[in-house]
């Protein structure tokens, strides 16, 4: 009897007469030709299946799980180019991994589900807004948007047993002026949060406008915001953008941290990342350290060894905007 299928750059016809899979607990297809009516059909035959994974399967447009399979758990969906819909009504599913598109997600009364992992392109302000109501009991997020334009959105319920939220910003068209301070609204909508974790993955060009050096005047505040339950803070890629020091700014004053990592690694290994790394670490200096309070563990990541031998460049830089735009308040 199978419990594991496992199938590869190949053609997979199930049909209703299969009668092999009832004990099957793992499907993993990779580059498989089989649609979604054959697939729904496999499923169906598949009632101990635990996990579901679907990569690559170019011929898939609609994924629809059955109520009967009670036992899954599991389901990851990874680059299928066509697909459109996931339709879920497994009572039990708890953790779900989606990569690429924008797709259609009902998840039923799928109350037990906890974790979920999504990476598309211009899908943060999406996500958030649909996943409260579709999985009100999660407890881990990480949104990987690439791309992202939107700026700014509403979040209209609460995500009210999320802990863990991971926010992850890639790819070549982000959003040039993007505010960083708007994800205040993000932890506003989560109050139960412990860590966060701010990444970015971005290999467009940093825009000089929005640096902290260039205007320094009115750094926003919101001190009716609190966020009680966050205990663990990190930003990697941190730079000198004015909204980024208003956000870590926000936090060391309404959060009761214990631990803040900021990591000036410069990703991508390009000239302009190589320069902005010694000004974030300015930045961090002149607004960020006095603020932080003796209960709160700060580590600072330094540049890599490429950014130091540019170092002494970036300082003659440094200089220039702080003799032309910064004064002590």
């Amino acid at each position: 009897l199978i419990r594991l299928l496992h199938l590869c750059c190949c053609t997979f016809r199930p049909t209703a007469k299969l009668g092999c899979f009832g004990n099957l607990t793992r499907l993993h297809l990779i580059s498989v030709h089989i649609s979604g009516d054959e697939l729904g059909c496999l499923l169906s035959n598949s009632l101990a299946l635990e996990q579901l994974r679907l990569n690559y399967c170019h011929e898939i447009i609609y994924v629809k799980v059955p109520f009967l399979l009670h036992q899954l758990s599991y389901m990851e969906v990874y680059h299928c180019r066509q697909l459109q819909v996931i339709e879920s009504k497994a009572p039990n599913l708890r953790s779900l991994r989606f990569i690429d598109g924008r797709v259609q997600h009902s998840f039923g009364e799928s109350l037990l589900m906890k974790n979920i992992y999504m990476h598309s392109s211009s899908v943060l302000c999406h996500a958030c807004v649909e996943l409260p109501s579709i999985s009100p009991n999660l407890e881990t997020l990480t949104i990987v948007s690439s791309s992202e334009i939107v700026n700014k959105c509403t979040i209209p319920s609460k995500f009210l047993h999320l802990k863990y939220l991971h926010i992850a910003l890639s790819g070549i068209n982000i959003f040039p002026s993007y505010d960083y301070f708007s994800l205040v609204s993000f932890l506003d909508a989560a109050p139960s949060l412990e860590i966060f974790i701010l990444d970015f993955q971005v290999t467009s060009r940093h825009t000089e406008n929005d640096s902290v050096f260039v205007d320094s005047s009115h750094l926003r505040q919101m001190p009716e915001h609190h966020h009680d339950n966050l205990r663990n803070v990190k930003i990697t890629c941190f730079r000198s953008a004015k909204t980024l020091v208003e956000l870590t700014c926000h936090i060391l004053k309404n959060a009761s941290i214990e631990c803040l990592t900021l990591d000036t690694t410069c990703f991508p290994m390009r000239k302009d990342a190589l320069m902005e790394a010694p000004k974030a670490l300015f930045a961090i200096a002149i607004y960020i350290e006095g603020k932080v309070p003796s209960t709160v563990k700060l580590s600072i990541v330094p540049p890599c060894s490429r950014c130091h031998a540019i170092e002494f460049r970036c300082q003659v830089i440094i200089i220039h905007y702080t003799l032309a735009h910064f004064s002590p308040r």
